[in-house]
């Protein structure tokens, strides 16, 4: 169990940035392929020139951020767990 968190810890770096980028190319190809775009069925909202540059960053840094916040929170959640195991606080003392 050990090492497949150490793997995780590892790659999960690498994962949660390749998620981030495909998020953030598809908000890229999104806004450059239209004019408008109206959400949630309201008014048409005009894409000025700055939006397919700034949106995708943003994109980036916040799922980004978030999913690396999730494995480190997971990861930790695991540790503990297993902590707990080898201590005997789950299944009683080890024989």
């Amino acid at each position: 169990m050990g090492f497949l968190l150490r793997r995780l810890m590892a790659y999960g770096r690498w994962v949660s940035l390749a998620a981030a980028a495909s998020a953030a190319a598809a908000v890229y190809g999104i806004l450059t392929t239209r004019e408008e775009i109206a959400l949630f069925g309201g008014a048409p909202h005009v894409i000025e020139w700055w939006e397919p540059y700034v949106w995708p960053a943003a994109t980036f840094i916040v799922v980004g951020r978030v999913l690396r916040m999730v494995i480190r929170r997971f990861t930790a959640s695991a540790t503990a767990h297993v902590g707990r195991i080898r201590r005997g606080g789950i299944f009683g003392p080890r024989p």
